[in-house]
């Protein structure tokens, strides 16, 4: 147990611990009786088991376990006697502000229940701990709506300005305001009479919610099919319909001369054409050269066809970056073209149709 140090002599310390021994011996035996004779709620066999092993880890400066019992049977079986027991505790822990506190509660409860030896007990702590106490003060200018706080606990704007005592180590300091950004800080408060004056700047506001824009028509200044982006798209396609026409040429002309080749040696031939005169089977020869002629009339009449309207569309779109952005802003609508296959009885071909 800690008791206060004050320079006296040996016999009046001597006495002091007696006076302790009293009065913690009369709050373990009347700290659950006082609760119950002002009708508190609570488990009174719980609270006084938690009372006890909280006051036999403390004699045994087991104060971090010590602590927590105690606190809970003060709040099953509120007592003066726990409560100077708990501020015993706190006091063993390190804690002299919440120490020096509960003492300061302790007094005023033993002055009202004219308990004598119990509110010199609490006062002897009390002038004990106070000239170690460290504090903090809190600065803040103005931001409306402001609200600071110390380790998630709320501090009253009436005490801003004003140093409060506070527990030794590592306090986290905020401050919040509707509409502005949080600002934060660690302070790391000494263990005897320090004092840490924090101040709280004023808040910046909070950052606009970030908004996707939609997406450019022409009703908002926009060209989906003209100036740059359509004359690419447009040139993308010429060239692949250029691409494709040249592919279809390419066969056409292979089955024009598969056609010519295959005819040729029916009529050469003396057993299918004898005297030019040809035979079922030959015939037949020289109507399978005619369907691949004829293939090949229209491949080649589509290739043809296809790399002009490529190479149509390619010109057509060949403007682009600022001069074509703004020829293609001048004119009302936008380029619009399909190409269109072309099949008739002698041939075929693809065709452009639309507006250029």
């Amino acid at each position: 147990m800690i008791f206060s140090r004050l320079h006296a002599p040996r016999a009046i310390r001597r006495a002091r611990l007696v006076l302790a021994s009293v009065v913690l011996a009369s709050a373990a035996l009347l700290a659950p009786a006082g609760a119950a004779a002002q009708g508190m709620g609570g488990d009174p066999t719980l609270a006084q088991t938690l009372f006890e092993e909280g006051r036999r880890l403390m004699e045994a400066k087991s104060y971090a376990e010590a602590c927590p019992k105690l606190a809970e049977s003060q709040r099953l079986r509120p007592g003066t006697g726990t409560l100077l027991n708990l501020a015993l505790c706190n006091e063993g822990l390190g804690r002299t502000a919440t120490a020096w506190g509960q003492f300061k509660e302790a007094l005023f409860a033993s002055k009202k229940e004219g308990n004598a030896a119990r509110e010199a007990f609490a006062q002897e702590h009390i002038n004990a701990l106070e000239p170690r106490l460290s504090k903090i003060q809190l600065v803040a200018e103005g931001t409306p709506g402001l609200l600071v706080r110390i380790d998630g606990y709320d501090i009253p704007a009436a005490a801003l300005g004003t140093p409060i005592p506070i527990d030794p180590g590592s306090h986290q300091v905020e401050a919040t305001a509707s509409g502005y950004s949080v600002w934060s800080t660690t302070v790391q408060v000494g263990e005897s009479a320090d004092l840490k004056a924090i101040s709280v700047p004023k808040l910046d506001p909070a950052p606009p919610a970030k908004t996707t824009a939609a997406p450019r028509g022409p009703a908002a200044g926009g060209d989906a099919g003209g100036g740059a982006g359509g004359g690419g798209g447009l040139r993308t396609a010429g060239f692949v319909i250029g691409g494709a026409g040249a592919a279809v040429l390419g066969v056409g002309a292979v089955f024009g001369i598969l056609a010519a080749g295959q005819a040729g040696d029916a009529e050469k031939d003396a057993a299918l054409c004898p005297g030019k005169q040809c035979s079922p089977l030959g015939r037949a020869e020289i109507d399978a050269a005619e369907t691949k002629a004829l293939v090949s009339t229209i491949g080649i009449g589509v290739g043809v066809a296809a790399i002009g309207a490529g190479a149509i569309l390619v010109l057509t779109s060949g403007r682009s970056g600022p001069e074509g952005a703004s020829a293609a802003g001048a004119r009302p609508g936008r380029v619009q073209a399909r190409v269109v296959p072309l099949i008739g009885p002698d041939g075929g071909g693809v065709g452009v149709l639309g507006a250029f």
